[in-house]
């Protein structure tokens, strides 16, 4: 187990787990110091806190934002920025109030299939977590059309299946200038999702400001491990680690800290952004 794992969510946007239950489990798995990356929301970054406190690891703020490169769906993890800093938040409550539309849009068209599942069961099972596809997937599960939250990507949501519906999102440059207005420092999530020419696109996000690359992503193997360092190295980027956890289950899923990344790499990991001078979470346990 790594002693450092920066990617992962809770029940506050699309995983199945608690911050408590969150930041319980990865001290047990040996972590010492993580971040909670909930997409598009800070909203699970309190109760973590005291849970992080509690269980004597360090909390460091963190973030998933979706932006649009080229037309294409990218992943940004935002790092040790201020949560409370007045336009990142008026973004994000933004963001929240367009998924719920965004996933009506998608109960219609399913329904339009001959798939039916109700808008309400969908915000039942997101509770009070910022309702997305993942959710949407689940009760096409527990509806029985599908066996599993992969196979309802793969079949109803992914992007260019019949009920992936888009949303307005920043544009990379915006994201970056924004997390970085907040005092945050901002790295590229699991950079093979990009495409084929992923390196490609890493070298447009570093022309953007981009601080640096997940390199120690949870099922990596060794090859791809060196191929993301040697990219990170070639552009001047830091390298950062995470399991990507959610809890459901999926094909390739990881547990908490289960993944490629050396211990004096999530040393220098830290001290990159302890460099960048970006916000620590002083309250409740990250130190």
């Amino acid at each position: 187990m790594a002693t450092g794992d920066f990617h992962l969510h809770s029940t506050c946007s699309d995983g199945v787990r608690s911050p408590t239950w969150v930041m319980e489990t990865a001290a047990a798995n040996g972590v010492r110091v993580l971040a909670l990356t909930d997409h598009d929301t800070t909203e699970g970054l309190a109760e973590a806190g005291t849970a992080a406190k509690q269980a004597g690891v360090r909390l460091i703020p963190g973030i998933e934002l979706s932006v649009d490169l080229d037309g294409a769906d990218a992943h940004l993890l935002g790092y040790g920025f201020d949560i409370e800093h007045g336009p990142l938040q008026a973004y994000l409550s933004e963001q929240r109030d367009g998924r719920v539309g965004r996933m009506v849009r998608m109960v219609r068209v399913l329904a339009e299939h001959g798939v039916t599942v109700q808008v309400e069961r969908v915000l039942e099972i997101a509770g009070e977590a910022s309702v997305g596809r993942p959710h949407v997937a689940r009760a096409l599960v527990e509806a029985g059309y599908v066996e599993s939250v992969a196979e309802a990507f793969d079949t109803w949501l992914g992007d260019g299946r019949p009920a992936h519906i888009t949303r307005l999102r920043l544009t990379p440059a915006e994201a970056i200038a924004l997390l970085h207005e907040a005092g945050g420092a901002v790295f590229v999530a699991h950079p093979l999702f990009l495409g084929e020419d992923y390196k490609g696109a890493v070298a447009t996000l570093a022309g953007m400001g981009l601080d640096g690359v997940e390199t120690y992503y949870k099922h990596y193997d060794a090859e791809t491990v060196l191929a993301h360092e040697t990219l990170s190295e070639e552009l001047g980027l830091g390298r950062s680690g995470g399991s990507d956890y959610h809890g459901l289950g999926n094909p390739n899923d990881r547990e908490i800290g289960d993944i490629p990344f050396p211990d004096e790499a999530v040393a220098t990991f830290v001290a990159f952004l302890n460099s960048c001078g970006v916000h620590m979470l002083r309250q409740a346990g990250a130190v």
